[in-house]
């Protein structure tokens, strides 16, 4: 069975690798302090920087659901896939089937690869402590390219 780093350069894969680290590393620092997070998004800019991408929620409303800021950070996202070499789009999302809460980081290159990384995880019934269990790769959708 092929993999999506078959379909992308070495450069890919690395650019890839190092948004998603970003992206988990944010998710998780702010799943130490609330028990959500607003969606949020980061791009790997073509003079190798890793950003974060900003959008004014005050435009979406008092309190925005997460369908709208997700729509606008795709939205931004367009607009800087000129300067950008791959996205990740990340969701606090519930998955019920397993009745549990994930991060979800939804990956793209632009060199095709599309692909959506689930971090299911639990929160102790006391305290701030959260337990994260084993990423699951899928095949993603094109949102942004």
């Amino acid at each position: 069975m092929s993999s999506w780093r078959d379909s992308v350069s070495e450069r890919a894969q690395a650019e890839l690798d190092t948004v998603l680290d970003s992206a988990l590393r944010l998710a998780q620092n702010q799943l130490a302090k609330a028990h959500e997070f607003d969606p949020f998004a980061i791009i790997g800019h073509d003079d190798g920087r890793t950003l974060e991408v900003a959008i004014d929620k005050t435009q979406l409303g008092k309190h925005p659901e997460t369908a709208e800021i997700t729509a606008a950070l795709v939205s931004q996202l367009r607009m800087l896939a000129r300067q950008s070499r791959c996205t990740a789009l990340t969701v606090n999302t519930r998955l019920n089937k397993e009745k549990t809460d994930a991060v979800e980081i939804r990956l793209e290159h632009r060199e095709g690869a599309a692909l959506v990384v689930l971090l299911p995880y639990k929160r102790a019934k006391f305290g701030s402590h959260v337990e994260y269990s084993p990423l699951k790769a899928f095949a993603g959708t094109h949102e942004v390219w």
